[in-house]
């Protein structure tokens, strides 16, 4: 599953959380968001502090295995899978949901490729980008004449 970030107009109109009105659509109408009623979802954040650039996703469940970052021509590309679980048995209720989603994040000009790092620890993948020295703010010393 690749998640597409799309423009909904009914949330620019009426500002607030629609999870529970989209997923009563979803299950009255049909989700044309993939096979399954259940799609996971990997929530982000993203944020600047000094000199680095973080981008954390909450992974439950995954392991170092099935995530997987790239860089191309300015995007970071993180994929991450997570397995359902091995084994033959009835369902009673399922909430939970697998499967492989890819987030792609375009990057400033100012993020250095080369210093891309990435640790995943309690569930919690953490991207660290380093800003490039050339796009560091420069601080210019004011002299007396």
């Amino acid at each position: 599953m690749t998640t597409t970030l799309t423009k909904n107009r009914v949330k620019e109109i009426f500002p607030g959380k629609f999870g529970d009105f989209d997923y009563l659509f979803d299950q009255l109408l049909g989700s044309d968001r993939g096979a399954s009623s259940l799609a996971w979802q990997v929530p982000a954040s993203l944020w600047e502090a000094d000199d680095k650039i973080h981008v954390e996703l909450d992974v439950p469940g995954t392991s170092q295995e099935n995530v997987d970052l790239t860089y191309d021509k300015g995007v970071l590309k993180i994929d991450v899978e997570r397995k359902a679980p091995e084994g033959d048995h009835k369902q009673w209720h399922n909430e939970r949901a697998f499967g492989k989603v890819t987030r792609n994040l375009v990057l400033p000009e100012s993020a250095d490729p080369d210093s891309i790092g990435a640790e995943l620890n309690d569930g919690v993948l953490h991207v660290t980008i380093a800003k490039r020295a050339d796009a560091q703010p420069k601080r210019i010393a004011v002299k007396t004449a």
